[in-house]
């Protein structure tokens, strides 16, 4: 009879970190360009619209805060806030937006960067590398 395989293995704490660092920046990283080059402005909440989505009325309608900003060249624009968060009206967020095209925005805050749907993947990545890491941990 032949010795057993062991097929278990070993992450080392340091590449551990490193790449839970990696996935954690994710959500942040998509943003980059917006976040380093775009222009910090105050927004105001000046009303909540709801909106029904993909039409269907079944499931009820979400609710978008209204978000009106100032650009540098005096132009107002609108934008939506979080689905189902109901901002005060008259609250200020800060909004970072592109220039060059200030229909390219964001509102600036940790739980927009880490909340929104572009943090789906990255989330769903840090999940599946922190069962990875605890399932093949070294009993030691």
């Amino acid at each position: 009879m032949k010795g057993r395989v062991d097929i278990s293995h070993h992450v080392p704490a340091k590449l551990f970190w490193f790449i839970t660092i990696i996935l954690l920046s994710l959500p942040v990283t998509t943003q980059y360009r917006l976040l380093i080059f775009g222009k910090y402005t105050n927004g105001i909440v000046v009303d909540h619209k709801q909106v029904n989505d993909l039409g269907i009325a079944t499931l009820g309608s979400d609710v978008y805060p209204v978000i009106q900003f100032k650009t540098q060249n005096e132009e107002v624009f609108q934008m939506y806030g979080f689905e189902n968060f109901e901002y005060p009206i008259g609250t200020q967020l800060r909004v970072v937006y592109n220039p060059d095209n200030p229909k390219s925005c964001i509102i600036f805050t940790f739980g927009n960067l880490y909340t929104s749907r572009r943090a789906i993947i990255p989330g769903i990545l840090f999940l599946l590398w922190l069962a990875f890491y605890l399932a093949f941990k070294s009993k030691d």
